[in-house]
């Protein structure tokens, strides 16, 4: 077929991809590829070094797979079969992520081995060169264009694929191997992800079963189950996939009670945690561990433990296990600290939207009332013929403070998350920055600091602009930027506390006034999502704002 004639079926091909079957295919791989993708900052989260390389890698082939998938289907022509080979070398690309992933995480040493990277990278580059060369010996797979359901290349498979793929077949089944026995062996409740890891196996047999159908199209559908997988253990069950993860007899904290729910046994990870535990064999674990002894009884499963300044999380799971005749019930304690901070940051942050948002309806029913009186008012004037200049004013003024409220529920919004990443910030830098953005009105700005903290800088920028501007309202002229001991100090010259300073940063308490009320609040949002703490107090003069638990350098 001459070019011309290609291009024509190219074009009369994507005239027709608008039937159902098409727009299953490309849809369903294309989700595939955006939701692994997008999980793969998600997985730079994962603290071992090892398990969050095999995770990212796995995620980065599995997304180039599926979008190629979208693209071969998308363009029938020439392109089809490059698109499609590079396609085969990304997949066969994930099968050796999966398998560096499911060594790491079952704490084995398979994807360290020297000989077995070597062995593995040749066997890599030896099937890659074959499905290179494809079009030049046609033992892979040749081409046939069709248009049924949809007008696609349809591959014919040669003897090489069917070799390649039972081999990618049973290398991926090494790795499921590993990961249900890493499950029998951790003594956690893993049926959830049991059931993850076998729909990996879902697509593999639909993968054999277009052999026995003509309903379905003759492609590789594995990059939807490791979609699946990924956002399982990523987003529904985190804490259980990290417990499983260290479930390994060493790093975990295990307490043995026998039947009796007396301590039998428990190792040194246990008794690192509970110094209290030594000595105390044949005591019942509510005498020497009370809070354990409380959560089991209460039934929850995360255990809140402050040492050392900090506190840890950890899932605590019961399981009941037989040694010979008889049956004991092992207390496992997993770190989820990362996942459980995460968790109650976004419960904190929910809460706090909802709180703005309940002052910013009650303040913005206050405004819309007086612009109904005032213009109400200028209404009555104009009929008499007169012009009632106040009550049109005031009616901008109040709708300007509507815009600021609004603005101020964005930046919390937007904003108000805890910080996960800090850089290094020069602090009087940060405060003239936030000077020119802010509402100041003739005010003066003094910097007496030249340190440097580590913050993220759009939301310490917020936290300045929100306290000049307070200032602004307290009726300061100047206002002074200094650093403390463990933070830094903002501090004006207007009106001194009235009443209560905790009532400063409470959203909806209208302190000192509804206009400035706001702007407080925020200051403790952006501070507290750093993990500082603001106190509010009298000055020398106005009003000081004082924001501790800074790292300063």
């Amino acid at each position: 077929m001459n070019l011309s004639a290609t291009l024509l079926w190219a074009t009369q091909a994507t005239g027709v991809q608008t039937n159902a079957t098409y727009l299953g295919y490309v849809l369903g791989f294309g989700i595939a590829g955006v939701v692994c993708l997008g999980a793969v900052r998600r997985a730079e989260q994962v603290e071992d070094d090892d398990v969050r390389r095999g995770l990212v890698w796995l995620l980065g082939t599995t997304s180039a797979w599926a979008f190629l998938k979208v693209a071969y289907f998308t363009f029938p022509g020439r392109a089809a079969e490059p698109v499609y080979i590079a396609g085969l070398i990304f997949g066969f690309a994930t099968v050796w992520a999966w398998l560096y992933f499911c060594s790491a995480y079952t704490g084995r040493n398979y994807h360290r081995d020297s000989t077995l990277r070597r062995l593995g990278s040749g066997v890599f580059l030896s099937v890659v060169a074959v499905k290179v060369t494809n079009p030049v010996h046609g033992l892979y797979f040749g081409t046939a264009r069709v248009d049924d359901p949809f007008a696609h290349v349809a591959i014919e498979h040669g003897v090489f694929h069917w070799t390649v793929t039972g081999l990618s077949y049973a290398l991926a089944a090494m790795g499921v191997f590993m990961l249900f026995e890493l499950y029998r062996q951790s003594g956690y409740d893993t049926r959830p992800l049991a059931v993850l890891t076998g729909l990996i196996a879902v697509p593999v047999a639909v993968d054999i079963g277009v052999l026995f159908t003509p309903v379905l199209l003759d492609v590789i559908y594995a990059p939807l189950g490791v979609a699946v997988f990924v956002v399982g253990v990523l987003y529904v069950y985190e804490r259980e996939f990290i417990a499983v993860d260290r479930a390994d007899g060493e790093s975990d904290a295990a307490i043995v009670l026998n039947d009796e729910g007396r301590i039998r046994d428990y190792t040194p990870a246990a008794g690192a945690l509970f110094p209290e535990l030594e000595g105390a064999i044949g005591e019942p674990l509510g005498a020497v561990v009370p809070s354990v002894a409380e959560l089991i009884e209460r039934d929850e499963q995360i255990l809140e433990d402050a040492q050392a300044g900090e506190t840890r999380y950890y899932l605590t799971t019961t399981n009941r296990v037989s040694l010979g005749e008889t049956t004991e019930t092992v207390v496992l304690l997993s770190d989820v600290t990362r996942a459980e901070r995460r968790r109650r940051e976004l419960a904190r942050h929910n809460r706090q939207l909802e709180s703005l948002a309940s002052a910013m309806t009650h303040e913005l029913r206050n405004l819309l009332q007086i612009i109904d009186w005032r213009l109400a008012a200028a209404s009555d004037r104009v009929d008499d013929g007169t012009v009632e200049h106040e009550s049109i004013e005031t009616a901008a003024d109040t709708n300007e403070r509507m815009a600021d409220l609004v603005e101020d529920f964005t930046a919390v919004a937007k904003y108000g998350q805890t910080v996960e990443h800090v850089e290094s910030v020069d602090l009087g830098t940060a405060a003239r920055d936030a000077w020119r953005s802010a509402l100041t009105d003739g005010m003066t700005l003094r910097i007496e600091t030249d340190v440097t903290v580590e913050a993220d800088p759009s939301r310490l920028g917020e936290l300045f602009t929100n306290a000049f501007e307070f200032a602004r309202h307290n009726g300061a002229e100047t206002v002074t930027v200094s650093h403390t001991a463990d933070g830094f100090a903002i501090e004006d010259d207007g009106r001194s506390l009235a009443g209560d300073p905790d009532r400063y940063l409470a959203y909806g308490e209208a302190v000192p006034d509804a206009e400035s009320g706001m702007k407080l609040p925020n200051v403790d949002t952006f501070a507290r999502v750093h993990g500082w703490s603001v106190a509010v107090e009298d000055g020398n003069d106005g009003i000081r704002i004082e924001i501790t638990g800074v790292r300063m350098e």
